[in-house]
């Protein structure tokens, strides 16, 4: 196939591609790779891109020896970053992984593109095409799957991103610890079916020969969670939480310690842990919590207070001027905004997040309201000791995220 003609069959397909490049020069390579993913491809779903660039002594003339330096240089031009777990989810667009097949004994490079699914619909409207395929993981729509699914599926790399952009917080990570470690519970049962000859469901064979690095992943949140409690990083009432857990820890192994002495075992191990729960707890109740700020806070209180004043004039029993009432027609505008900034501002397992550091308004009475103190914006209490008026003792950290966290001196 003529390299133009190649670039357009790239360009025009609609499922994953096997191309070879045998005797492609450097400069032929570069022109392909240009034509082809200088712009997103036009396709309704994630693509992979292979192209065998090498093998072992049956067919190595046909290759030269640098054809996947090549390939990989061609790629990071265009802004290609190469992931050797990268796979075809949407996640991994814009990457690429290099792979050589002992069993085959060939070598390839997999390129995952970006893609533009408004063209692939307009084209396939105009066209008067079918509906494309809908990609599924496990039964389920890849862009419905759940965080944990998605987090199974994913490279290590993207792993590490997404916990990074939809879990800032201790309590929305901490969620999304457990049910990873779930998932992995789900896996060791697949692998015990599978050990008695017990076939898997098509659903969670699928899913089964998806992940990558769960064990991995699961011990990863695990050490950033540890990070986060040693680092500070948490609310008041994250600390006031946690504390309570390990105060159910300590009952749980004063319970062994006792079942142990009774039955004239040795209980050094039990009391070095139980003093390692106290130690945490005494650090815990010292720590000084982080207050949770989100990106449009302020605008989102004042939306509120909008509809609060548009409920008191439709509900209001005295004369209303006609001025008044015209502000009524503003309460869609508004409720639309209000809707989109707090969608925008959910990251994964927002209900995870405690009641007590969600954006709330204060009710604030007359001798509050005279005060500097009276900060009815912050989720949070103010720093002990950190003296009244308006938080002079916080650094305003914005981060993309928006529970990002805002760190105290």
């Amino acid at each position: 196939v003529h390299m133009s003609n190649l670039a357009k069959a790239i360009r025009s397909a609609d499922d994953h591609q096997d191309l070879d490049l045998a005797n492609y020069s450097q400069a032929q390579v570069v022109d392909l790779f240009n034509a082809a993913f200088s712009e997103p491809l036009p396709s309704s779903k994630m693509l992979r891109i292979t192209f065998t660039v090498g093998g072992g002594k049956k067919v190595r003339q046909k290759y030269g020896e640098d054809l996947p330096k090549y390939c990989r240089e061609a790629l990071r031009a265009l802004g290609f970053e190469e992931d050797r777990g990268a796979s075809a989810c949407i996640e991994c667009a814009q990457s690429y992984k290099y792979q050589h097949d002992t069993d085959k004994d060939l070598k390839f490079i997999h390129v995952f593109p970006r893609i533009d699914p408004a063209a692939a619909a307009a084209a396939s409207k105009g066209d008067g095409a079918e509906e494309e395929e809908v990609i599924t993981v496990a039964g389920i729509k890849l862009e419905e799957l759940p965080p944990d699914h998605l987090c199974t599926i994913v490279s290590m790399d993207t792993f590490l991103r997404l916990v990074s952009t939809q879990c800032a917080s201790f309590s929305q990570r901490r969620a999304l610890s457990k049910a990873m470690k779930e998932m992995a519970a789900r896996f060791k049962g697949f692998e015990e079916r599978m050990t008695n000859m017990q076939p898997l469901s098509k659903e969670e064979d699928e899913l089964y020969n998806s992940a990558q690095f769960l064990p991995e992943k699961v011990a990863e949140l695990e050490k950033q969670l540890e990070g986060m409690v040693e680092g500070g990083h948490l609310t008041k009432t994250e600390i006031s939480t946690l504390i309570s857990d390990l105060n159910d820890k300590i009952v749980q192994v004063d319970e062994m310690i006792t079942k142990q002495t009774e039955s004239g075992k040795k209980t050094t191990k039990l009391e070095e842990n139980r003093a390692a729960i106290a130690a945490k707890i005494e650090r815990l109740r010292g720590a000084t919590p982080v207050v949770h700020r989100r990106k449009h806070d302020r605008e989102i209180l004042t939306l509120r207070k909008q509809l609060r004043d548009l409920d008191a004039i439709e509900n209001s029993k005295a004369l209303v001027s006609l001025e008044e009432m015209k502000k009524l027609n503003q309460r869609p505008n508004i409720l639309a905004r209000l809707a989109q900034l707090e969608s925008e501002g959910k990251g994964w397992y927002d209900d995870a997040v405690p009641k007590e550091d969600r954006l709330q308004e204060k009710v604030v009475t007359k001798a509050a309201a005279e005060t500097p103190a009276s900060r009815g914006w912050e989720t949070a209490p103010k720093r002990p000791g950190g003296g009244g008026g308006g938080g002079g003792g916080a650094r305003k950290t914005m981060t993309a995220n928006p529970w990002g966290v805002l760190s105290q001196d």
